[in-house]
């Protein structure tokens, strides 16, 4: 059967190359109104299938030239598309208003289509949605927009991408990222300017994504740029907006007097009271004029310093505490600017289009040290060489400067955690350092510490396309895409560190593209169909490069080539091959019974000869019962279509070396040179393949006004690859095999719907909802329950965590709170705790594992083990407390135009993940000696017996002298990751078009806008959008979410 489809695909891409047949032209005129007879200014009129057309002008009307019997079609933003075939030379078209939803046209594979006639799950939106908002990527301006598609932020610094997953994603080890194709180039959605952008479609079906095989299994996102428009003068606009930015969340961190009145006390009765008067400690009142701490006392016949604030000390009230009270979140996170300019034209002639911008972003960051800068150029130009050749062309270019902390845990987890009583500076003006190299001041790693990154990004294809019959077409596409990045860092001399380090990197991937594809489309009375045969050719080749140095003589220099001392110097190449046949024939009787069916067979240089290539099928059937007769007498129903499909797809996300094996050159032996095998090859491994089921209905009501798509999946993917562990004796740690399969199910949902539509009124909204879940169904066996990967095992021989057959993924486990105990009798019948160190200041002894009043009681697991016959807390004592995923996500959004007035509002949700709160824990600790910073609610700790409260006892360095209260992982900073998030507010108003004409300009519109104004959460400090086990850790990005308010005026010549 693969050998079948591969000869027909060639075959009918040779044949197409050699047919001609000439058509006799005739001149069409006429106008295009709306139901009300006026006439549309603005309305496409093309061939259909090619690029020739015009616009209507103010008054509506047309001329064009055309093959005698070519079908044209009519299409205007908010009216249904209409087609005619042209017999005569006068012919008048009236349009009717309509939803987008259901009369729309979609990218798909290779090609477009109606979504009346689609048969297969594809999600689309405009370019409109994201053309207003102050994001600094396009996929910030997608969240929940997509039904089906989660875009989410695990970055929030300035100008990183957001992380997208279509339905769930496919794999548990390897990637999840979906295949984006920006017009036709593979490419991620960094370096776009949102302002460019046409639409963006989603493939989630296999039967959609199938076409494109081995890279499809996670979806495909298609993103069409705008091009010109033919038969239209040059149409040039400017857009300028501003917009001011800072901190959607914050810590509420206690000020200094709170501070010292906490710490004093919790010290005084805690193993080291002395630390109370010593120098070197956040709250001592014996620190010296060296120390990077404040707090002392005043002494006799003092006055206050300047800048210095005073109170009692809370131990000896007769003495007068000064210190400083400063605020160091409000030196990392500050309000700063954000601002976006863009110029474009856009216009055409009979025989050429085109449409080129030039944009500017910049994002100053709300953080220190952190910003982002993107310059965009691009253009699109499409010519009309005769009415049988068109050529494209299609340059992008983008080169971006950002900043950003190269460990977010050290430098805002851990640099928040520096005490309000630390001094910002010391006497010669340097800033103060933080307790150690990993916690700095934020002043202090500012001053010290200076990294950028540069990036370029080209893209780039031309395109033939030549018309053997109105109905025959034959595409070639060349592509190429080429990004390369530059990393710098220095770090100045400093109390930590003398050696000046100096970091240089560099890398470069470049992916070049050849495809020919053909397609033959024809309607005979009421049948039709189309037919699509291609072959694609994709090289990936890539190089890295980097270097560190010590050992400069100046913080001036800050160059490879000024340090000494040569620490590290790696350099690797790579490179990657993917051929494929592709194939798609679609039918339709009566465009009421429909059918297609597509195919891809690839071959990838990552796997081993036998192995290479997969065959990718899929097939879609499509039935609109709206047209039979029996739904005539239904009421109110414009359309309803049932679908169906079902595909394979692939994910050949292995490393290049997987399958083939791998030698290092970086062995020594006897002091020369050596090359060692690194990674023990399998040729037997394959891609994972999924497999997809969906069920799916179009439903359009009411005229148009109400209509739903709605979608049911399941999603299964075989060939799961997994590290699969060796014995010494092989001379290898590993090896990666096909080994597992897991599920992915749930539905999608779009309702859109016209609520009020006047003259002068539109009110029209859209609500999308998305709800996934998993099940992983095989692993390798390896002997344990459930064959679980990870985990704990009790005592009893169960086990729980990690990974297992026939539960979820993304869970995470810590300890649970049973109660709090009251009293010191309590504490004497207390469950032993392996992590409580014991101390009691009521006989000021260490006593391992022994608890004191105020402490939290863990709960027991059943068959957790035990210590002499009793219950005790360890490790094994851990519970479910959540998922990092959300199981739902979606968004709803509500539009109001009134005369020159266009009021939008959009909100988003997820639902179902929980975000255990690490790093506010660490303000609970006072860790560091004592030197660790606190929040408020540090207040509502347990205090004496008989209070009713969320947290045990405050103890002084929790973690070392303390009973670990707050010291793991835990419910007690366990919350809903739940949100609601306000995402996008806007306000436009257009200039009267009389007025803005007189001074020769098309229109001038103003916008004031809003982003990601406002979370309702539960969830403080942090981004409530990506659920985690622990905030506090190298991986996690503790960059808060920005809101913006912005300003902006688009002016149209």
């Amino acid at each position: 059967m693969k050998i079948l489809f591969k000869t027909i695909c060639i075959l009918f891409t040779f044949l197409t190359c050699t047919s001609f047949v000439n058509a006799q032209n005739i001149t069409v005129k006429g106008t295009v109104t709306d139901d009300s007879g006026e006439g549309l200014p603005g309305v496409s009129v093309v061939v259909k299938g090619q690029a020739t057309g015009v616009i209507t002008d103010v008054d509506g009307h047309y001329s064009l030239s055309v093959p005698t019997g070519a079908i044209l079609t009519y299409t205007f933003i908010g009216f249904e598309q209409r087609e005619i075939k042209a017999l005569k030379e006068k012919i008048d078209v009236s349009l009717k208003p309509s939803s987008v939803a259901l009369s729309d046209v979609v990218v798909v594979g290779y090609g477009t289509q109606s979504r009346k006639t689609l048969t297969t799950a594809i999600s689309k939106v405009s370019g409109d949605v994201i053309k207003d908002v102050p994001t600094s990527t396009l996929g910030e301006g997608l969240k929940g927009k997509i039904a089906g598609t989660r875009f989410y932020s695990n970055n929030t610094t300035p100008g990183e991408e957001v992380t997208i997953r279509i339905r769930g994603g496919s794999s548990i080890n390897k990637s999840n990222e979906p295949l984006i194709l920006v017009d036709g180039v593979e490419r991620s959605l960094a370096g776009l300017n949102n302002n460019d952008i046409e639409s963006i479609e989603v493939l989630k079906d296999a039967a959609s994504t199938a076409i494109y095989g081995s890279r499809a299994s996670n979806g495909v996102v298609l993103v069409t740029t705008k091009n010109g428009t033919n038969g239209m003068a040059p149409q040039i606009t400017f857009e300028a907006t501003i917009a001011a930015q800072e901190a959607e969340t914050l810590y509420d961190f206690m000020n200094a007097k709170d501070y010292l009145n906490t710490v004093r006390s919790a010290v005084a009765i805690g193993p080291h009271p002395q630390y109370n008067f010593m120098d070197g400690y956040s709250a001592s009142s014996g620190n010296s004029e060296n120390s990077i701490y404040s707090t002392r006392y005043l002494k006799d016949g003092e006055t206050i310093p300047a800048g210095y604030k005073s109170m009692p000390d809370p131990l000896d009230p007769a003495k007068t505490l000064i210190f400083q009270d400063n605020d160091f979140q409000s030196e990392i996170f500050k309000r700063t600017m954000w601002q976006n300019y863009y110029a474009g034209i856009n216009g055409g002639s009979k025989d050429i289009k085109y449409n080129a911008s030039i944009s500017y972003l910049d994002d100053d960051g709300i953080a220190i040290t952190t910003g982002y800068n993107r310059l965009n150029l691009r253009n699109n130009m499409n010519v009309r060489i005769n009415p049988k050749l068109y050529f494209s062309l299609g340059l992008d270019y983008s080169k971006t400067n950002s900043s950003e902390f190269p460990n977010q845990m050290n430098v805002i987890s851990r640099g928040l955690a520096t005490p309000p009583t630390q001094k910002k500076y010391n006497a010669d003006g340097s800033p103060t350092k933080g307790y150690n190299v990993s916690s700095p001041n934020p002043l202090f790693y500012q001053y010290y510490n200076n990294n950028k990154k540069v990036t370029k990004r080209f893209s780039g294809f031309g395109k033939l396309t030549y018309y053997i019959l109105p109905e025959l077409k034959i595409e070639t596409e060349i592509s190429t895409f080429d990004q390369n990045y530059r990393y710098s860092a220095f770090e100045k001399a400093n109390i930590f560190n003398g050696l000046r380090t100096t970091t240089e990197s560099y890398g470069e991937d470049e992916r070049n593209k050849i495809e020919i594809y053909s397609t033959y489309s024809k309607t005979i009375r009421n049948h039709s169909f189309s037919i699509l045969g291609g072959y694609s050719y994709q090289k990936y080749k890539g190089q890295t490069m980097s270097a560190t140095v010590t050992g400069a003589s100046s913080d001036k220099v800050p160059t490879l080539s000024a340090g000494p001392n040569k620490k590290s110097a790696d350099s690797d190449i790579y490179k990657d091959v993917t051929i494929g046949y592709f194939g798609r024939i679609s039918y339709s009787f009566q465009k009421k019974y429909l059918l297609s069916a597509t195919f891809r067979e690839d071959a990838s240089s990552r796997f081993a000869d036998g192995h290479r290539w997969g065959f990718f099928p899929g097939v879609s059937v499509g039935w609109v019962i709206s047209k039979e007769n029996f739904m005539k007498a239904i009421p109110n129903v414009d359309e309803l279509k049932l679908r169906i499909s079902y595909g394979q797809t692939g994910n050949n996300a292995v490393g290049i070396y997987d399958a083939l094996g791998r030698y290092s050159t970086n062995a020594k032996y006897g002091g020369y040179a050596g090359i060692v095998p690194s990674t023990m090859p399998n040729y037997n491994l394959t891609w994972e393949t999924t497999t997809q089921f969906d069920p799916g209905f179009d439903l359009s009501m009411f005229h148009n006004r109400l209509n739903i798509i709605f979608d049911y999946f399941d999603k299964r993917t075989k060939n799961l690859l997994f590290s699969k562990e060796l014995p010494n004796t092989s001379g290898f740690s590993s090896v990666n095999t096909n080994i597992g399969e897991v599920k992915f199910y749930g539905f999608d949902l779009e309702i859109s719907s016209i609520n009020v539509k006047t003259k002068d009124l539109t009110w029209t909204s859209k609500l999308t909802y998305s709800f996934v879940k998993n099940k992983v169904l095989k692993l390798p066996d390896n002997g344990r329950d459930r064959n679980r990967i990870g985990g704990i095992t009790l005592a009893d021989g169960t086990a729980f965590g990690g990974i297992a057959e026939g539960e979820s993924l993304y869970r995470y486990y810590g300890y649970k709170v049973d109660h709090i105990l009251q009293n010191e009798a309590e504490a004497d019948n207390a469950m032993y705790d392996s992590k409580a160190k014991g101390f009691r200041y009521s006989d000021g002894k260490y006593v391992a594992g022994r608890k004191d009043a105020g402490d939290y009681e863990w709960k027991n697991r059943t068959g957790s083990a035990t210590k002499n016959g009793k219950d005790y807390i360890d490790s094994q004592d851990q519970f479910f407390l959540g998922y990092t995923v959300p199981h739902s996500t979606g968004g709803f959004n509500n539009t109001v135009s009134y005369k020159n007035f266009t009021f939008n509002i959009f909100l988003d949700w997820a639902l179902g993940h929980s975000i255990n709160q690490n790093s506010e824990m660490r303000y609970f600790m006072n860790t560091f000696a004592n030197n660790y910073t606190l929040i408020n609610k540090v207040k509502d700790c347990w205090k004496k017996e008989g209070d009713n409260t969320k947290y045990a006892r405050f103890t002084a360095n929790d973690p070392d002298d303390g009973n670990a209260n707050f010291s793991r992982t835990s419910d007690v900073f366990n919350y809903k990751g739940d949100y609601l998030c306000i995402r996008e507010i806007s306000i436009q108003y257009s200039m009267p078009r009389q007025l803005v004409h007189k001074v020769g300009m098309q229109d001038v519109t103003f916008t004031l806008a809003g982003n990601n104004l406002y979370y309702f959460t539960a969830v403080k400090g942090v981004s409530p959008e990506v659920g985690t086990s622990s905030t506090y850790g190298s991986t996690y990005y503790n960059y808060p979410p920005v809101r913006k308010v912005s300003i902006g005026v688009k002016v149209t010549f």
